[in-house]
């Protein structure tokens, strides 16, 4: 009787197959990590257009866009330091579907007094006579329902490639909230271990404030600032050559707050910790400026084209600006609604004069392509950016 044998695998036979297999494996990992990130991008890319989408049906409703951030005056007709508001994030909840969050925060609700002691800026709670809106912590006077609410996760303003956020999806100690500090380097530094201290929710999606580095009710040049009221009207340039929205990435710029601004009237100022290129009060919670070079967090990002009174006064890293985690540049929303991709390599010049809030600095044909697109109004063809 004939016996049939079948034959196996020698080993070197295997040690082949694994090494192809191997090879193959090499071969094919790059392209699906780079198809995984494909799809985040475009996640990204899709959150911005709905930012947009809402901003213009708050627009249809209110008659212009949301404020970059709601700011308070004192006594004397001053901005107020250290009086929180909101931002242009908590402005548009409603036309983002949660009209619910909206009315559990009271956005616009909350009010307090502002009383001048001897030239310091005190808030006294439940009194709303001068209509200023009161998002400051002290927890015996916050319900804790409207604290939860102010540190809720809201999916629309996270970048899917971004992962440096902290918790669920709160802002790090550089960007929280906090009982009683408002700008400079004790509130960058003093209250991040305080036991009121609050990380609100975060955003990866700041608002364009413009051209120039000013805080409170100061004009910028773009479509968010301080109670702005920028209508479709006063965008000369086009909608499609204006930027609505940029991105900021947590792991080095620490990115923003959907929530609002923790001294309206501060302005980012270089921190103590060298190693934390951000700090918290002041516009950059919610908006940025077209100094700081796309995704670069050193300061002095520009070595020419800058007044340096200004530059020494001001604070120039990306947490005042614009950065991502994509490979090779950052989303911008446009007011037409479209998103594109700005390259870290766009052309980049900022003029600035003595005077960064003159009424005709952004007009300079020293500016690059970049800040170019921050602005609404400079009559000037912005160029490539891609």
């Amino acid at each position: 009787m004939r016996r049939s044998f079948s034959r196996g695998f020698t080993l070197v036979e295997l040690l082949v197959v694994i090494a192809i297999i191997g090879t193959l494996a090499a071969l094919l990992l790059p392209a699906v990590q780079g198809a995984r990130e494909q799809a985040r991008r475009a996640g990204c890319m899709n959150n911005l257009h709905n930012l947009v989408l809402g901003a213009q049906q708050y627009h249809n409703n209110m008659g212009s866009y949301p404020s970059g951030w709601i700011c308070a005056f004192d006594n004397n007709g001053n901005a107020a330091a250290n009086c929180e508001g909101w931002g242009w994030g908590a402005l548009m909840l409603p036309y983002l579907d949660m009209r619910n969050l909206h009315k559990k925060l009271a956005v616009t609700g909350h009010a307090t007094n502002l009383q001048n002691n001897n030239g310091v800026i005190t808030e006294v709670p439940t009194q709303p006579d001068h209509g200023a809106l009161y998002l400051r912590l002290p927890d015996t006077q916050v319900d804790s329902s409207v604290t939860d609410a102010m540190t809720s996760v809201l999916k629309i303003f996270m970048c899917p490639s971004d992962t440096g956020f902290t918790g669920r999806g709160q802002v790090d100690g550089y960007r929280a909230f906090h009982d009683g500090v408002g700008s400079g380097a004790a509130g960058y530094s003093a209250q991040t271990n305080s036991p009121n201290v609050l990380s609100v929710g975060l955003s990866n999606y700041i608002g364009v404030a413009g051209h120039r580095f000013v805080s409170g009710t100061t004009r910028n040049t773009g479509i968010f600032y301080g109670n702005s009221y920028v209508r479709d009207a006063d965008i000369i340039d086009g909608l499609s050559n204006t930027a609505m929205f940029g991105e900021r990435e947590t792991q080095v710029c620490h990115s923003g707050s959907w929530l609002g601004v923790l001294n309206p009237a501060g302005l980012p100022v270089p921190p103590p910790d060298p190693a934390k290129p951000t700090n918290t009060a002041g516009f950059a919670m919610v908006a940025g400026y077209s100094y700081p070079k796309l995704n670069v967090a050193t300061p002095n990002a520009f070595s020419s084209n800058v007044d340096l009174a200004v530059a020494s006064s001001s604070f120039d890293g990306c947490g005042a600006g614009f950065s991502s985690n994509h490979p090779g540049g950052c989303n911008f929303a446009f007011a037409d609604g479209g998103v594109r991709f700005v390259v870290n390599g766009v052309q980049s010049s900022y003029y600035a004069t003595s005077n960064p809030a003159g009424p005709n600095d952004h007009r300079n044909t020293a500016n690059g392509v970049y800040q170019r697109i921050m602005s609404i109004n400079d009559k000037l063809p912005p160029g490539s950016f891609n």
